[in-house]
């Protein structure tokens, strides 16, 4: 499943975006960000969240469970 990032309009004081920075795609949904020009996003509306790399390099081990 692909990442897909949404792009956020708005006041931050009062549209705060939700990310989740502790998903494997963070960094390329910030590449995407990026390369779109757009001051902030949100992984609201996205289902690709995944945590296994983030958890492998956060405890050094890929036996978390």
């Amino acid at each position: 499943m692909e990442p897909c990032p949404v792009l956020v309009k708005g006041n931050r004081e009062t549209d705060r975006p939700y990310r989740k920075v502790d998903c494997d795609h963070y960094g390329d949904c910030l590449d995407t960000a990026l390369r779109s020009r757009w001051s902030d996003f949100s992984c609201s509306e996205c289902r690709a969240y995944t945590r296994t790399r983030f958890i492998e390099q956060a405890t050094g081990s890929d036996d978390y469970w």
